[in-house]
């Protein structure tokens, strides 16, 4: 093995040679169900419900209650279908492999009349199989059919039953979707339509080759004294059986200063029974030649380019190549003793569980991932999608998404667009919500996809850690599915698949990282009390999942501690706008409607919605515009709610060392009442715009105690301290955008900590609470820290709030920003305070604030267009507002 550094390194690659197979003027797919009555052209990567939607079968999936009315689709079995032309020099080469990315699901595969070549039965899983013997010059002609997924699964459980049975029946969905590896979503969950889908939802080809090829590469780094080492392990394929592999494998890596290390290591060994041989190559590189990578927030991510190249002996014209992007950064979850921290106190008991980064404690601010879209394959393709939720995330300063265990692995362009914008993955592996089967051929499809997307993934420096599945240690341990009498039974099979089956394939494939065998858990705790604690939510240890729709949610008293809250929220409905593109019935758009009630999959979730709005806010019934404002409050009331428990974890930072706020949910896959932040479509709900603020860097926040004091805490989430700024205190009336009173205090925060503010006395003695609201605000150079506020009655027990006089404005000077974006400004002029003032425009972009609190009398902000090119008086004119008002 040698090892050089040089300027520059170019050399050609000619790959072996893969025929593909996706849809192409080549490649011509047809679909058609089991008796033949359905039949059309076929778009592969695709699935049968884009398939029949494209063919003029079905209308928008989305629309009206088309989730139900398309079901039969799911019912049916579906036969794809595609001939391809192979040609003499093709048939030459030794190994020929049909190689599938993707099945959804249970398929049997045939090639030139009806050969068998094999079958699939897990949609995460990439299938390989040998077609030397099977393939022919000339046109070849390849048959994929597809068992329907709810009969599949309704045969697997009558053999191996796990509960549940089936999903709660508002769910409008499928039974047994545990039985099949397969989007555990896809047959309905509380946010989402049942859409159990088959189809061809990746890329297909042909490889052919001779000597052999990369299949995966993984990456490990670190830190030793001044160097980083590097360890790249290399898996490469020969075959399906025992092969010699000889040849020469090299690795280079660009790095700082346009310099390149390589080494090369040659290769003479057999390969494992499978074909398969890993080549280990590490290098050793001086920290000086790189930067560290790190979260969105804390600093840059730079991203270095390790390409690897494998030359064989025999056949050196035929290479095949390796391209992907490393990080260098440390990531540590660590649980230890709390007493370390706090002493022996109540909150030093049990053990911590946080993130160190770069040997940072940094308090990891989120979301929680779903998939993109319904349908695996829109999902998998629709990269602006992705990349605008990734970006709106990044935007409202996370750090952290987790990728949620009823999903799916998502594409390497999600990976890849997360290392660009430093959001660390806590990445479920797909198990959500049951119990599962264990049986011989279940264990074999989940280890072969446990190994597959580990080796696909582990490179990525955005992955921090895996956890075993969601919610299935609490489920079993407080008897969810009615499993107690069986507990025993259940238990073993839940250690069978965690911990014996996934978790020693993590540790061997990426044991620089954690894995977790389930989310939410005690951790180290878990696994000392045999991997099912006594109590898993115990706020001592490990992560929480916590949702109450019955306490008061605006009140951070109402919240309990915890070291990280890996899952927390509560519901709203989407905008009108948006609802409007699934129904254009204005009968629709009332709560008693069969729409309102078809969309909401949540058992009792309008009543909760309402029970929230109505603790805090007034709304009469009789109101004409009631379900407009029903919408509105509910928005309202869920960014209420989770800024109030997101700042009450980022506070006790520094009284329990909570490390964590991952809030559910980040995104939405169709036009309903859920959890999230961002609405099927891309548009914010307020939720969004005030994690912005929320998850600001440096927030002074308020908490309202039972006493009526006022605890302020300063949260700072940089690395330099915050010494003797300015914190404002404005005591203001209802009636005048005006305050009637101002103090200043001096305001300090140690790097990375939040900081309760002992000098800082306030209390409403003075006033009448039901007559007055409170704003903080900070003073300090070169730190943008948004205003916060403490309002100390409900909203609907306030007095002197009345209806505003506004004035919308947009200045007739238009700035360009890069590329098409033009920045406008839009002045506001009010008479009097104003609550949530939101603003909507039919023109294609957003506003950089939104859902404000006004209390100047002149305010300005942003919008930015992002296609439209309209004039200022446009803009104006299309500008709508709602606010709240008693």
């Amino acid at each position: 093995m040698k090892t050089f550094v040089v300027l520059c390194s170019v050399f050609l690659i000619v790959n072996a040679k893969n025929i593909d197979l996706t849809s192409s003027e080549n490649v011509f797919w047809t679909f058609m169900n089991k008796n033949n009555t359905i039949r059309g052209n076929a778009t592969v990567p695709g699935g049968v419900y884009s398939d029949l939607q494209h063919n003029g079968f079905i209308g928008d999936i989305l629309s009206e209650d088309n989730d139900v009315r398309t079901r039969w689709v799911a019912y049916d079995s579906w036969a794809y279908t595609a001939k391809f032309h192979v040609s003499r020099d093709d048939l030459a080469a030794r190994v020929q492999h049909l190689v599938f990315e993707g099945l959804d699901t249970t398929a049997f595969i045939t090639l030139n009349q009806d050969e068998p070549i094999g079958t699939a039965d897990n949609m995460f899983v990439r299938y390989v199989y040998d077609i030397k013997d099977k393939l022919k010059e000339g046109e070849n002609e390849l048959k994929v059919s597809f068992l329907s997924p709810v009969a599949a699964a309704d045969m697997r459980s009558s053999k191996f039953f796990a509960a549940p049975t089936c999903v709660p029946s508002v769910y409008n969905g499928e039974c047994h979707v545990n039985q099949l590896r397969k989007m555990q979503a896809s047959f309905s969950w509380d946010w989402g339509p049942a859409f159990p889908s088959v189809g061809i939802w990746k890329p297909v080809y042909i490889e052919l080759y001779n000597g052999a090829i990369i299949r995966s590469v993984t990456t490990h780094t670190n830190k030793v004294g001044t160097d980083w080492k590097l360890d790249i392990k290399v898996y490469l394929e020969t075959s399906q059986k025992i092969t010699q592999v000889a040849g020469v494998l090299s690795a280079s890596l660009q790095v700082e200063g346009k310099q390149t290390i390589k080494m090369w290591t040659h290769v003479d060994a057999m390969s494992q029974a499978d074909g398969t041989h890993v080549v280990e190559i590490t290098m050793n590189i001086s920290e000086n030649k790189i930067r560290l990578w790190w979260p969105n927030g804390y600093g840059d991510q730079p991203l270095y380019e390790l390409n690897v190249l494998w030359t064989p002996d025999e056949y050196q014209h035929e290479l095949s190549h390796k391209s992907l992007k490393v990080g260098f950064r440390t990531v540590q979850l660590i649980e230890s003793d709390a007493s370390e921290i706090f002493g022996n106190d109540t909150a030093g008991k049990g053990l911590t569980f946080y993130f160190k980064i770069n040997d940072h404690p940094l308090f990891m601010k989120g979301s929680n991932w779903i998939p993109s879209h319904i349908l695996p394959e829109v999902g998998e393709s629709q990269r602006d999608v992705v990349d605008a939720l990734l970006t709106s995330a990044h935007d409202a300063h996370m750090g952290m998404l987790r990728v949620w265990g009823g999903g799916v692995y998502e594409s390497d362009h999600f990976y890849d667009k997360c290392d660009q914008l430093g959001i660390l993955i806590w990445q479920d592996f797909l198990f959500a919500c049951a119990m599962y089967p264990t049986d011989p051929a279940f264990i074999s499809t989940v280890q072969e996809e446990i190994e597959q997307n580990v080796l696909r993934l582990q490179h990525h420096p955005s992955i921090a850690v895996w956890a075993g599945n969601n919610e299935n240690e609490v489920a079993l341990r407080g008897n969810w599915y009615d499993t107690m009498p069986s507990f025993e039974k259940y238990k073993a099979d839940y250690i069978k698949l965690y911990v014996d089956t996934i978790k020693p394939i993590v540790e061997d494939l990426d044991p620089g990282r954690r894995y977790l065998v389930s989310s939410p858990s005690n951790g180290l705790e878990s696994e000392r009390e045999g991997y099912i604690a006594m109590n898993p939510y115990d706020p001592h240890y490990g992560d929480t999942h916590y949702y109450n729709y019955l306490a008061d949610n605006w009140n951070m008293m109402t919240y309990p501690k915890t070291r990280f809250a890996s899952e927390y929220g509560f519901q709203s409905l989407p905008s009108l706008k948006t609802m409007r593109t699934a129904t254009k019935k204005e009968e629709d758009f009332s709560l008693q409607s069969e729409f309102s009630k078809h969309r909401q999959h949540s058992p009792n979730g309008y009543s909760f919605i309402r029970t929230q709005m109505e603790s805090r806010m007034k709304l009469d019934e009789n109101d004409p515009k009631y379900f407009e404002k029903f919408v509105f409050y509910s928005q309202i009331s869920q960014a209420m709610a989770i800024k109030a428990e997101t700042e009450v974890y980022r506070q006790d930072q520094a009284n329990w060392y909570t490390m964590g706020a991952l809030y559910w949910q980040l995104n939405d896959v169709w036009q309903a009442p859920s959890w999230s932040g961002i609405e099927y479509g891309g548009n914010w709900k307020m939720l969004h715009y005030f994690a912005m603020s929320f998850f600001s860097p440096v927030l002074v926040s308020p908490r309202l105690l039972p006493s009526d004091d006022i605890d302020v805490y300063l949260l700072n989430d940089r690395f330099v301290p915050i010494i003797d700024d300015k914190i404002t205190v404005d005591f203001y009336n209802w009636s005048s955008p005006a305050p009637i009173s101002t103090k200043q205090y001096s305001a300090n925060a140690d790097p990375l900590s939040s900081k309760l503010q002992k000098d800082i006395k306030i209390n409403f003695s003075e006033y009448k609470k039901e007559e007055v609201f409170v704003k903080f605000t900070l003073q300090a150079a070169g730190i943008n820290s948004p205003p916060n506020y403490v309002f100390p009655v409900p909203l609907k027990s306030a007095k002197g709030l009345r209806k505003p006089n506004i004035q919308i404005t947009v200045s007739s000077t238009v700035m360009r920003r890069q590329q098409e974006l033009l920045e406008y400004l839009i002045n506001i002029r009010v008479d009097t305070v104003v609550l949530f003032l939101w603003m909507e425009t039919d023109v294609k972009g957003y506003f950089e604030n939104n859902g404000i609190i006004v209390t100047e009398p002149q305010s300005v902000v942003k919008f930015i267009s992002t296609k439209d090119q309209v004039t200022p008086q446009d803009l104006q004119k299309s500008i709508k507002i709602q606010y709240y008002v008693n």
